[in-house]
């Protein structure tokens, strides 16, 4: 009987542990997925354990999971490992999603594809996030004062929570993440990968840049935050506002009964510091109704989130219309859409963020730019002041110059990461091209139905100064009447 347990044993470890000669830290078991074409492809699914904080003896191990896509060519390329944003983004999912996993295929034809799920994310996500179960202040979106007071007594009981399971902050930073990187790269014994960065992975991609120069093939950069850019300019939503203003203004279906966006957005403001609206939302956590006052803070909190995606930007002058008119649908399906961000932390995405931080040069930009801003201190609203993390410190945020073979691409119509930020990092960089897409959002830039055979393209090692990519011009859903064949999922009428 021993005997038949140890050959199971055996059996099982081969199949489903697989770890790699040498590293025991890394188990792959072997999978295969199915595209969205019904095209199978064969996988590892893999986890690898590092320690939480490389700078503490006896620090814990977590895991880091990812899934390793094999490539269908016989002479394949560096893999490209993809890095999501967030921070807080996970990847692996990708692979089990047949749509996602169809978007896939053209660089698998090139060579190994990760999907990677930084530390805390992913399967990782339960060890760095806390839930609020208690009762959300009903005036906790009123005012940037109200919202701080809750946040402060979440954010106390998250530490509380995070220390009594041992979970050490301090070791969720970007630099331990590009370590991540670079572990895994040796545990699957590849000499070189190639760099897919999204958002916030483009703030990563380029620390590994940094720090593991000579392990990188290529970079495609998408959405570029540089070092010094996690801070958020307040300028920078003014000026995308005032153009959306621009827009607006001249389109027909909106400029007649709002011929100024700007004098309409003032009004609401005046309108709801006066008097809050109180709107019933579906609570997240519990199912049941919840009732939530939104002021002048919770307004501005709704379009600082979402003032930089092309889907939703052709609503916004109806929402405001609508707001100022009384009609507050619109503005519920906004709220209920974000509430969830009230419920908890995700101690991994507050750390990261506040350790990467900000030089003394732009937190002093940040401070007189806010003054003037008409959204006061909504794109850095600091909710999380209290939060302990560790400071990356001005080496980090320092410029970074680098010859490797890098694809920077952008929108015009991103607010999270415009194009000025993309050409700033690419001022060090001596062997780059840059791709700004007309009329691309945030979440438009990689989705545009021609960017990925750009990137290919660039991958295999070919020039892509030629590329020019665009969407159709902004329409804008009428602010009243028909919107015809113009529509957003906030106006949809429920049955």
């Amino acid at each position: 009987m021993k005997h038949v347990f140890y050959f199971l044993s055996f059996i099982f470890c081969i199949h489903f542990c697989l770890a790699q000669e040498g590293n025991q830290r890394l188990m792959l078991k072997k999978q295969s997925f199915k595209s969205d074409s019904g095209k199978k492809i064969e996988a590892y699914v893999g986890k690898l354990k590092v320690l939480e904080n490389r700078n503490k003896e006896n620090s814990e191990e977590i895991d880091i999971h990812f899934i390793q896509l094999k490539s269908t060519n016989p002479n394949p390329k560096a893999p490209v490992i993809y890095l999501a944003g967030g921070p807080g983004g996970s990847s692996t999912w990708q692979a089990k999603d047949p749509y996602s996993l169809e978007n896939w295929l053209p660089y698998l034809a090139l060579g190994d594809v990760i999907l990677l799920d930084q530390r805390g994310t992913g399967r990782g996500t339960e060890r760095v996030l806390y839930i609020w179960k208690n009762d959300i202040p009903q005036d906790v979106l009123v005012s940037e004062e109200k919202a701080k007071e809750y946040f402060d007594e979440v954010n106390r009981n998250a530490l509380i929570d995070f220390a009594r399971r041992k979970v050490d902050l301090e070791g969720y930073t970007t630099i331990e993440n590009a370590k991540d990187i670079d572990e895994l790269r040796k545990a699957l014994k590849y000499d070189k990968v190639s760099l897919l960065g999204f958002s916030y992975g483009t703030h990563l991609g380029q620390a590994y840049i940094k720090y593991f120069k000579k392990q990188i093939e290529n970079a495609v950069l998408i959405g570029v935050e540089g070092s010094d850019h996690t801070f958020k300019l307040p300028s920078t939503m003014d000026t995308q506002f005032y153009k959306i203003a621009m827009l607006s203004n001249q389109d027909q279906n909106v400029n007649i009964e709002v011929p100024d966006l700007v004098e309409l957005y003032k009004r609401v403001v005046r309108k709801i510091e006066k008097e809050p609206i109180t709107l019933e939302v579906i609570s997240p956590l519990t199912n049941s109704p919840m009732k939530v006052d939104i002021g002048p803070f919770g307004l501005n909190l709704i379009l600082r989130l979402d003032i930089g995606d092309r889907s939703d930007l052709p609503v916004f002058p109806r929402l405001l219309y609508t707001i100022d008119q009384g009609d507050y649908s619109i503005l519920k399906w906004f709220v209920q859409k974000r509430i969830r961000l009230l419920f908890g932390v995700q101690g991994m995405s507050v750390t990261m963020d506040k350790a990467s931080g900000a030089s003394a040069n732009r937190l002093q930009r940040i401070a007189e730019e806010k003054k003037k801003s008409i959204f006061k201190n909504i794109v850095n609203v600091s909710l999380d002041s209290n939060w302990p993390a560790p400071d990356l410190g001005s080496e980090f945020r320092s410029p970074l110059i680098s010859n490797t073979r890098t694809l920077f691409m952008s929108g015009t119509l991103d607010f999270n990461t415009p194009p000025h930020q993309a050409e700033e990092v690419r001022w060090g960089f001596s062997n780059s091209s840059h791709i700004i897409i007309d009329n691309a959002g945030h979440e438009q830039i990689l989705t545009h139905p021609e960017a990925g055979s750009a990137i290919i393209r660039f991958l295999k090692g070919e020039n892509v100064d030629d590329v020019a990519l665009s969407y159709p011009k902004l329409k804008f859903i009428p602010v009243v009447g028909d919107t015809g064949k113009l529509s957003h999922p906030s106006m949809q009428k429920k049955k």
